[in-house]
């Protein structure tokens, strides 16, 4: 996680961690909390929206950290050497992305895709307010209508921000729909930087995580972003949805947490590989590891693996390859 108090430093260096190749004070004027960075072939992605750090609030009685709702936002394009002098902002719709699914270059444009929501969930709820009440009206979109200051407030979807680098426009779409509140995606790793078709993401389980009180994931989704939706895959009202998604779907009570692609090691296709997810069973409180074809992703597991003990809701990293490793 990067946080960014007053000043944001943008850092590079060796794989070993030895030495530092690059470093870059971006000057921000405000102090926000920024996740990740995203990489293309040249550029450096980085994320400036309204969730900001502030002492003299904490002081007055109110939030060290707080989404300024509707306060300015904008995407910044970098290049992978530069400095702040060099990045190219783009004013976009007030929004909170903690976590990108990937960036690439394509013509003049360099496009940008991750999970996007109208408020941040670490802003949690105002003292006093039942944090019940609070994520109920996050998730819920009332009456299939527009997310509101009300409702709907912490519902993700994938995003995509084209960036224009000659004409400085910006183009904004909602690739997901509104049927699933999605997060934490991921690529193939071997496609990190460049033009992708496929993407995966967690599925948020609105219902369970409105009564519990915190985020719970009931699926998994696989992103086609070449395919339009399938007929037989809408559901009843407008959901806005772009492109294709397929869902694999656990069983009632199982919630998963943390996610990785592991890629076959002659696999020719995009999707050749393994989703790999710990899921915990709230019922039979058995945990286990599934392995999901990535081509076959609505069939059943490939393999499941009990675990000796418990894994933490919210835990997640990264797979590497022993053959990447420096």
């Amino acid at each position: 996680m990067l946080i960014c108090v007053r000043q944001l430093f943008f850092l590079e260096q060796t794989p070993d961690g030895k030495k530092l190749l690059h470093k870059a004070d971006l000057k921000f004027k405000r102090s926000i909390l920024t996740h990740e960075i995203g990489v293309t072939q040249k550029y450096n992605i980085i994320l400036d929206h309204p969730i900001t750090i502030d002492i003299s609030r904490l002081y007055k009685g109110g939030s060290l950290l707080d989404f300024e709702k509707g306060g300015p936002a904008r995407i910044g394009v970098m290049p992978r050497y530069g400095d702040a002098d060099s990045v190219k902002w783009f004013e976009v719709e007030s929004y909170c992305t903690f976590h990108l699914l990937n960036c690439f270059e394509e013509g003049e444009e360099v496009v940008v895709r991750g999970c996007k929501a109208p408020a941040a969930i670490l802003a949690c709820p105002e003292l006093g307010e039942n944090k019940f009440q609070w994520f109920s009206r996050g998730f819920n979109f009332q009456n299939n209508a527009q997310t509101s200051e009300e409702y709907g407030y912490l519902f993700h979807h994938v995003h995509e921000w084209r960036l224009n680098m000659v004409t400085g426009q910006v183009h904004e779409q909602n690739l997901s729909g509104t049927h699933f509140s999605m997060d934490f995606p991921l690529v193939n790793g071997d496609f990190i930087g460049l033009k992708h078709k496929f993407g995966y993401t967690q599925v948020i389980d609105s219902k369970e995580s409105s009564s519990a009180g915190m985020t719970k994931y009931g699926a998994l989704a696989k992103l086609y972003f070449d395919e339009e939706p399938l007929a037989n895959h809408q559901m009843e009202g407008n959901s806005e949805q772009a492109i294709k998604i397929e869902y694999h779907k656990f069983e009632e009570n199982v919630f998963c947490t943390g996610m990785a692609f592991v890629p076959k090691v002659k696999g020719s296709k995009e999707d050749d590989g393994w989703i790999i997810t710990y899921v915990h069973n709230e019922e039979s409180n058995m945990s286990q590891a599934y392995i999901v074809d990535a081509s076959k992703f609505e069939s059943e597991p490939t393999a499941v693996v009990t675990l000796p003990q418990r894994v933490p809701y919210g835990f997640h990293g990264l797979f590497v390859c022993t053959q990447n490793q420096a």
